[in-house]
């Protein structure tokens, strides 16, 4: 599986989010597994996704797609997203007691 990080900025975080949820098919057509949505917390109107993308697909040049660039203005994003590959090492969960 590979992982793809994607930060950007949009022009409102709940309409951003509102296409990205809409959008959810297209992505999964074309490789996406699965994802995790982030908003910064000193801004708003920043978006994070950490996706989870087939080791088959190329998630690179779909994000660099005519199509994909569309659905990115559409939805708000400011520019082009940056976009990091990323390679899964560790996980640990730490579960705290409830008071």
């Amino acid at each position: 599986m590979a992982y793809i990080l994607g930060k950007a900025a949009v022009e409102d975080f709940n309409a951003w989010k509102s296409a990205f949820d809409r959008f959810d098919s297209f992505r999964t057509d074309n490789g996406q597994e699965g994802y995790q949505v982030f908003q910064g917390v000193d801004d708003p109107n920043e978006a994070v996704v950490l996706f989870e993308w087939a080791d088959d697909e190329d998630p690179r040049a779909f994000f660099a797609s005519e199509e994909m660039r569309e659905r990115l203005e559409e939805a708000g994003v400011k520019g082009r997203p940056e976009l990091t590959e990323l390679e899964f090492i560790d996980r640990r969960s730490t579960q705290h007691p409830s008071a």
